[in-house]
């Protein structure tokens, strides 16, 4: 049965999806109230975050994120000013001076407390980030182990520039609490499936996105061979420009609506698409979101890639960024197989990675923490595996 669960968060989105779609991967894993600045009246936010749980509970564990629970490190204004910069918010902005008092007060409840990270960046977590979410949370669900390398694991990171700004503080935490770390990954939605043969599709490449060292060099390399990939849009560039001369003042919803949807539908013109995770070999959303558009994933893999269900020559091409000029000939050659191949991505997406396959996976980890069962899952063959405690272990 499904149980009563309460979230605690700004009722802000941002550019990355993920992050807006977890209030509803959230409804579907049972009754999911909501509290927080846009979420609630200032009069409810005045009277305090246990005010609430006594007025709406009783709830089976609460959970929120690091944009709530790092709140309390910094001068309330200044915060607030930061998240406005970078979120989508319309509530009152005075509501969003009650974060730092949410924080204190959501780490000092007995329910479960659970903190959610996938909107995190880990590279460059230091100790105070990771003793701060120890104070505030119980259990964590982000990037585990398996998708989290060590610097001496990672061949291609020295040729990123923000090399050096790189740690190893969420890989040592991701081992050191694996039993309390709930290994997710990103999601994509319905609306993000796009239904058309590559044949129909009237560009060959697109290599989207941040430019780590291995994108430009398969646009370099594609280039080379008379083939002129798809990129992203001048909006984004143009955005940038309005925000630093402060012409546009602050994020909004409309503009990183329209510049994800400008990002898919260049996608969705193109038959192959290459990413990568950086020479930090993340786990990033564009491996889930290129497959969804209907294009065929060619890629430098991210740690964990095979444990995620990724298969290389099933639902993928695994590939170095200088090898796509001769794939290019080989997909001319037989594009059965290519779009095979694309189908078959994404089939997996939809069946693994959706919205309703997330729900599904968060809806068991709740259940196994409101059990008091829960030791942490992992990502084997595809397939998210809790591991609990048995009766057994429970009744010695």
């Amino acid at each position: 049965m499904n149980g009563r669960y309460l979230y605690v968060d700004v009722n802000a989105t941002f550019i990355n999806p993920t992050r807006n779609l977890l209030p509803l991967a959230l409804l579907n894993t049972g009754d999911v109230r909501f509290f927080g600045p846009g979420h609630v009246s200032s009069d409810c936010l005045a009277r305090g975050l246990s005010s609430f749980i006594d007025a709406e509970g009783p709830f089976d564990l609460v959970i929120s994120n690091t944009l709530v629970l790092f709140s309390d490190t910094t001068d309330p204004a200044h915060y607030a000013s930061t998240l406005l910069s970078s979120y989508a918010y319309s509530g009152p902005k005075d509501d969003l001076l009650y974060l730092p008092i949410i924080a204190k007060q959501f780490s000092s409840l007995t329910l479960p407390r659970i903190a959610i990270l996938l909107e995190n960046d880990f590279y460059n977590w230091t100790m105070r980030e990771a003793d701060k979410i120890l104070t505030s949370a119980d259990f964590f669900i982000g990037f585990g182990e398996e998708f989290s390398p060590l610097r001496v694991e990672l061949p291609h990171l020295g040729e990123e520039r923000f090399a050096n700004l790189a740690t190893d503080v969420w890989a040592d935490f991701s081992r050191t609490n694996s039993n309390r770390i709930a290994s997710l990954l990103h999601f994509i939605s319905d609306a993000e499936f796009m239904i058309s043969p590559l044949s129909s599709r009237s560009l060959p490449w697109s290599v989207m996105g941040v430019q780590y060292h291995a994108r430009a060099v398969a646009r370099d390399g594609l280039n080379q061979a008379g083939i002129d990939p798809v990129t992203d849009t001048k909006l984004r560039k143009v955005v940038s420009l309005l925000k630093k001369t402060r012409i546009m003042r602050g994020e909004k919803r409309w503009v990183q609506k329209a510049l994800n949807n400008s990002f898919a539908a260049r996608m969705a013109t193109t038959r192959y698409s290459y990413t990568c995770g950086s020479g930090l070999q993340m786990p990033i959303r564009k491996f889930f979101e290129i497959p969804a558009v209907g294009c065929l994933l060619v890629c430098r893999p991210f740690r964990g890639f095979a444990a995620a269900g990724f298969r290389d020559g099933v639902n993928c091409i695994i590939a170095e960024p200088d090898q796509l000029a001769d794939l290019h000939f080989s997909f001319i050659a037989e594009p059965e197989r290519a779009e095979a191949i694309a189908r078959a991505g994404q089939a997996f997406i939809l069946d693994r990675h959706s919205l309703d396959a997330r729900g599904r996976d968060l809806n068991a980890v709740f259940g196994a923490i409101a059990a008091g069962k829960f030791q942490g899952s992992s990502w084997i063959d595809g397939h998210h595996r809790l591991r609990e405690l048995s009766l057994r272990s429970v009744a010695l």
